[in-house]
């Protein structure tokens, strides 16, 4: 086989990232990726200084809360943050909400500092 005819079979990552990204269902996720992001906005101000976009997991935004009655009142609110979700980042990218108990400022409680102990999240499905 000539060298020319071996170089032919080559392409650009541009040119096959969407395609591998759609295969491995990766595709939504990283669509779905500015509502971390987006998060402070969506929320408005007062939300944002007791919580933090953490992820998107599948369908799912994670968002860690730092008391249970913030928890309570986001589940009150859950429709309507899905809906101004839908609208800044499309619709269908995220179907839902997870609440995870800790630090929204960055840490979860119960972490120290050094990165020693043990710092457990506690989960709060809704």
């Amino acid at each position: 086989m000539s060298r020319q005819g071996r170089f032919r079979k080559f392409r650009s990552v541009g040119s096959v990232l969407p395609r591998v990204l759609k295969q491995f269902k990766l595709d939504k996720i990283l669509a779905a990726q500015p509502a971390v992001e987006l998060w402070p906005q969506i929320a408005g101000p007062k939300t944002a200084e007791h919580t933090r976009a953490l992820e998107v997991d599948g369908n799912t935004l994670v968002i860690v809360v730092d008391s249970p009655a913030w928890i309570a009142q986001l589940r009150f609110l859950k429709p309507q943050l899905l809906k101004k979700i839908s609208g800044r980042v499309g619709k269908g990218l995220v179907l839902d909400l997870r609440f995870v108990l800790g630090n929204a400022e960055g840490k979860w409680k119960g972490e120290s500092g050094n990165g020693e102990g043990g710092g457990t999240r506690s989960e709060v499905r809704s």
